[in-house]
């Protein structure tokens, strides 16, 4: 007597449409091969990430190890700081530090009429702008952090780049 296991319950008219396909149907539309290998993006921050492919190290083995970095300033704007799994990995010392001033637009005086008009046209634009970035997110209000890392072969050392939306600082190390 052959005796069979079925993980699905037998239906006694056959088996059911699901159990002949491949995969399993989904209400969204997505594909078995559609679906990303993670189910969350990277944590979002406000501080760039820095990839190095090479571990940076000396003769001791003293140094930056290969993987991935968020790049901070400090509060004095005197030293970058390259921070991975919230510890504290490197300090590099900012030789240049520049900020860009961003000119403000001074109100006017207007009368009250004059500002509730400015502020219904200003409301219907964003109101525009909020249906046209509907399905994203909104270009002003994305965050904008870049940090480039280099080997200056004349000067021999490494080189690191960290821009913000107003700001621009410039360490260099060697190894």
């Amino acid at each position: 007597m052959l005796i069979a296991a079925y993980d699905v319950p037998m239906n006694p008219y056959g088996p059911a449409i699901d159990q002949l396909r491949p995969y399993k149907g989904t209400l969204s539309g997505e594909k078995e091969y559609q679906k990303p290998s993670y189910n969350y993006g990277p944590p979002s921050t406000k501080y760039p990430i820095l990839a190095l492919e090479d571990n940076i190290v000396d003769a001791d083995g003293k140094g930056l190890k290969k993987g991935f970095y968020e790049v901070r300033i400090d509060e004095n704007k005197q030293f970058l700081l390259f921070m991975q799994s919230g510890k504290l990995k490197a300090k590099i010392p900012v030789v240049f530090y520049e900020t860009y001033k961003k000119e403000k637009s001074k109100q006017e005086n207007l009368s009250p009429k004059k500002l509730a008009k400015k502020m219904r046209k200003e409301a219907k634009k964003a109101q525009k702008e909020a249906y046209k970035y509907r399905k994203g997110e909104l270009p002003k209000d994305i965050i904008f952090n870049d940090v480039k890392m280099s080997y200056d072969e004349k000067n021999a050392c490494w080189v690191i780049i960290w821009e913000a939306e107003d700001s621009k600082a410039i360490g260099c190390f060697r190894i």
